[in-house]
Protein backbone atom coordinates (compact mmCIF):
# COMPACT_ATOMS: atom_id res chain seq x y z
CA UNK A 1 0.00 0.00 0.00
CA UNK A 2 1.33 3.43 -0.96
CA UNK A 3 2.34 5.78 1.86
CA UNK A 4 2.27 9.56 1.98
CA UNK A 5 5.44 11.58 1.61
CA UNK A 6 3.97 14.31 3.80
CA UNK A 7 6.64 15.85 6.01
CA UNK A 8 9.48 14.58 3.82
CA UNK A 9 11.61 16.67 1.49
CA UNK A 10 14.46 15.30 -0.59
CA UNK A 11 17.83 16.62 0.57
CA UNK A 12 19.99 14.97 -2.10
CA UNK A 13 19.66 13.03 -5.32
CA UNK A 14 21.13 9.53 -5.17
CA UNK A 15 24.13 10.24 -7.42
CA UNK A 16 24.98 13.50 -5.63
CA UNK A 17 26.10 11.76 -2.43
CA UNK A 18 29.78 11.13 -1.81
CA UNK A 19 32.27 10.38 0.97
CA UNK A 20 32.07 14.08 1.88
CA UNK A 21 28.49 13.41 3.10
CA UNK A 22 29.54 10.64 5.53
CA UNK A 23 27.82 11.11 8.89
CA UNK A 24 25.07 13.33 7.45
CA UNK A 25 21.37 12.59 7.75
CA UNK A 26 19.83 12.60 4.28
CA UNK A 27 16.49 12.02 2.56
CA UNK A 28 16.56 10.33 -0.84
CA UNK A 29 13.75 9.26 -3.17
CA UNK A 30 13.76 7.04 -6.22
CA UNK A 31 13.04 3.69 -7.81
CA UNK A 32 14.21 0.36 -6.42
CA UNK A 33 16.78 -1.00 -8.87
CA UNK A 34 17.64 -4.22 -7.01
CA UNK A 35 16.84 -5.83 -3.68
CA UNK A 36 19.10 -8.50 -2.20
CA UNK A 37 17.99 -10.27 0.99
CA UNK A 38 20.79 -12.15 2.76
CA UNK A 39 18.74 -13.00 5.87
CA UNK A 40 19.11 -10.30 8.50
CA UNK A 41 21.00 -8.21 5.96
CA UNK A 42 19.11 -6.49 3.14
CA UNK A 43 20.76 -4.47 0.35
CA UNK A 44 18.54 -2.13 -1.67
CA UNK A 45 19.86 -0.19 -4.66
CA UNK A 46 17.85 3.02 -5.09
CA UNK A 47 18.01 4.84 -8.43
CA UNK A 48 17.00 8.27 -9.69
CA UNK A 49 18.09 10.26 -12.74
CA UNK A 50 21.42 11.18 -11.11
CA UNK A 51 22.60 7.65 -10.29
CA UNK A 52 22.35 4.78 -7.81
CA UNK A 53 23.01 4.53 -4.05
CA UNK A 54 23.09 1.40 -1.90
CA UNK A 55 20.87 1.28 1.19
CA UNK A 56 21.81 -1.32 3.82
CA UNK A 57 19.47 -2.70 6.50
CA UNK A 58 21.32 -4.83 9.05
CA UNK A 59 20.23 -6.56 12.25
CA UNK A 60 21.48 -4.63 15.26
CA UNK A 61 21.73 -1.38 13.29
CA UNK A 62 18.25 -1.20 11.76
CA UNK A 63 14.82 -1.68 13.32
CA UNK A 64 13.46 -5.21 12.69
CA UNK A 65 10.19 -3.89 11.20
CA UNK A 66 12.16 -1.73 8.77
CA UNK A 67 14.30 -4.72 7.70
CA UNK A 68 11.15 -6.75 7.04
CA UNK A 69 9.68 -3.89 5.02
CA UNK A 70 12.88 -3.48 2.99
CA UNK A 71 12.97 -7.21 2.29
CA UNK A 72 9.55 -6.94 0.64
CA UNK A 73 10.58 -4.25 -1.85
CA UNK A 74 10.52 -5.15 -5.54
CA UNK A 75 12.00 -3.68 -8.68
CA UNK A 76 10.59 -0.25 -9.65
CA UNK A 77 8.84 0.41 -6.33
CA UNK A 78 9.08 4.14 -5.60
CA UNK A 79 10.55 4.74 -2.16
CA UNK A 80 11.59 7.54 0.16
CA UNK A 81 14.40 6.81 2.61
CA UNK A 82 15.68 8.84 5.53
CA UNK A 83 19.02 7.70 6.87
CA UNK A 84 22.67 8.36 7.58
CA UNK A 85 25.42 8.22 4.99
CA UNK A 86 28.27 5.88 6.00
CA UNK A 87 31.44 4.58 4.40
CA UNK A 88 30.95 1.04 3.12
CA UNK A 89 32.01 -1.64 5.56
CA UNK A 90 32.37 -4.17 2.73
CA UNK A 91 33.88 -4.03 -0.74
CA UNK A 92 33.89 -0.74 -2.62
CA UNK A 93 32.02 -0.77 -5.95
CA UNK A 94 34.22 1.02 -8.50
CA UNK A 95 31.53 0.78 -11.19
CA UNK A 96 29.32 3.50 -9.68
CA UNK A 97 30.12 7.01 -8.45
CA UNK A 98 28.66 6.29 -4.99
CA UNK A 99 30.50 2.97 -4.66
CA UNK A 100 32.39 3.83 -1.47
CA UNK A 101 29.35 4.87 0.58
CA UNK A 102 25.97 3.51 1.65
CA UNK A 103 22.89 4.77 3.49
CA UNK A 104 21.84 3.26 6.83
CA UNK A 105 18.08 3.93 6.95
CA UNK A 106 16.05 5.09 9.94
CA UNK A 107 12.81 5.48 7.95
CA UNK A 108 11.46 3.86 4.79
CA UNK A 109 8.25 4.81 3.00
CA UNK A 110 6.83 3.04 -0.04
CA UNK A 111 5.41 5.86 -2.15
CA UNK A 112 4.18 3.59 -4.93
CA UNK A 113 4.20 -0.14 -5.54
CA UNK A 114 4.86 -1.60 -8.99
CA UNK A 115 4.24 -4.74 -10.97
CA UNK A 116 7.27 -6.64 -12.21
CA UNK A 117 8.43 -4.69 -15.30
CA UNK A 118 8.35 -6.50 -18.68
CA UNK A 119 12.10 -5.92 -19.12
CA UNK A 120 14.99 -4.86 -16.85
CA UNK A 121 15.44 -1.10 -16.49
CA UNK A 122 19.15 -0.94 -17.28
CA UNK A 123 21.57 0.63 -19.72
CA UNK A 124 22.17 -0.87 -23.16
CA UNK A 125 19.02 -2.96 -23.00
CA UNK A 126 18.89 -6.05 -25.22
CA UNK A 127 15.07 -6.00 -25.17
CA UNK A 128 13.34 -5.92 -28.55
CA UNK A 129 12.55 -2.42 -29.74
CA UNK A 130 8.81 -3.06 -30.17
CA UNK A 131 8.57 -4.12 -26.50
CA UNK A 132 10.53 -1.08 -25.34
CA UNK A 133 8.33 1.26 -27.39
CA UNK A 134 5.15 -0.37 -26.09
CA UNK A 135 6.33 0.41 -22.56
CA UNK A 136 8.03 3.69 -23.45
CA UNK A 137 7.29 5.21 -20.02
CA UNK A 138 9.50 2.49 -18.51
CA UNK A 139 12.13 2.61 -21.25
CA UNK A 140 12.69 6.32 -20.59
CA UNK A 141 13.81 5.50 -17.04
CA UNK A 142 17.01 3.95 -18.41
CA UNK A 143 20.13 5.99 -17.67
CA UNK A 144 21.38 6.12 -21.27
CA UNK A 145 18.07 7.52 -22.55
CA UNK A 146 17.83 9.96 -19.66
CA UNK A 147 21.28 11.31 -20.55
CA UNK A 148 19.98 11.96 -24.08
CA UNK A 149 16.93 13.79 -22.71
CA UNK A 150 19.09 15.91 -20.39
CA UNK A 151 21.48 16.75 -23.22
CA UNK A 152 18.57 17.84 -25.43
CA UNK A 153 17.18 20.00 -22.62
CA UNK A 154 20.57 21.65 -22.04
CA UNK A 155 21.07 22.36 -25.76
CA UNK A 156 17.56 23.87 -26.04
CA UNK A 157 18.12 25.98 -22.91
CA UNK A 158 21.48 27.30 -24.14
CA UNK A 159 20.07 28.02 -27.60
CA UNK A 160 17.13 29.96 -26.19
CA UNK A 161 19.43 31.81 -23.79
CA UNK A 162 21.78 32.79 -26.64
CA UNK A 163 18.98 34.11 -28.87
CA UNK A 164 17.35 35.90 -25.92
CA UNK A 165 20.64 37.69 -25.12
CA UNK A 166 20.87 38.69 -28.79
CA UNK A 167 17.45 40.34 -28.58
CA UNK A 168 15.39 37.72 -30.38
CA UNK A 169 11.80 36.87 -29.40
CA UNK A 170 10.42 33.33 -29.46
CA UNK A 171 7.02 33.47 -31.11
CA UNK A 172 4.61 30.59 -31.72
CA UNK A 173 1.65 31.46 -33.95
CA UNK A 174 -1.22 29.17 -35.03
CA UNK A 175 0.08 29.19 -38.63
CA UNK A 176 3.74 28.45 -37.79
CA UNK A 177 3.06 26.01 -34.98
CA UNK A 178 2.89 22.24 -35.41
CA UNK A 179 -0.34 20.82 -36.84
CA UNK A 180 -1.52 19.10 -33.68
CA UNK A 181 -0.66 20.01 -30.12
CA UNK A 182 -0.67 16.51 -28.71
CA UNK A 183 -1.16 12.82 -29.35
CA UNK A 184 -4.92 13.05 -28.86
CA UNK A 185 -5.45 16.28 -30.81
CA UNK A 186 -7.83 16.00 -33.76
CA UNK A 187 -6.75 18.07 -36.77
CA UNK A 188 -9.50 19.94 -38.59
CA UNK A 189 -9.72 22.05 -41.72
CA UNK A 190 -10.37 25.78 -41.53
CA UNK A 191 -10.22 28.61 -44.07
CA UNK A 192 -7.41 31.17 -43.98
CA UNK A 193 -9.11 34.40 -45.13
CA UNK A 194 -5.98 36.46 -45.83
CA UNK A 195 -4.44 33.77 -48.04
CA UNK A 196 -7.77 32.44 -49.29
CA UNK A 197 -6.72 28.83 -48.71
CA UNK A 198 -7.91 25.91 -46.59
CA UNK A 199 -5.58 24.96 -43.74
CA UNK A 200 -5.27 21.84 -41.63
CA UNK A 201 -5.07 22.75 -37.93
Amino acid sequence: MAESMQGLKRTHRCGELSAANAGEKVTIMGWVQKNRNKGGLVFVDVRDRSGIIQVVCEEGKTDAALIEKAAGLRSEYVVAIVGEVAMRSGAVNDKIATGEIEVIPSELRILSEALTPPFPIEENSKTKEEVRLKYRYLDLRRADLQRNLMMKSQVMTLTRQFFSEEGFLEVETPVLNTISGGATARPFITHHNALDIDCLL
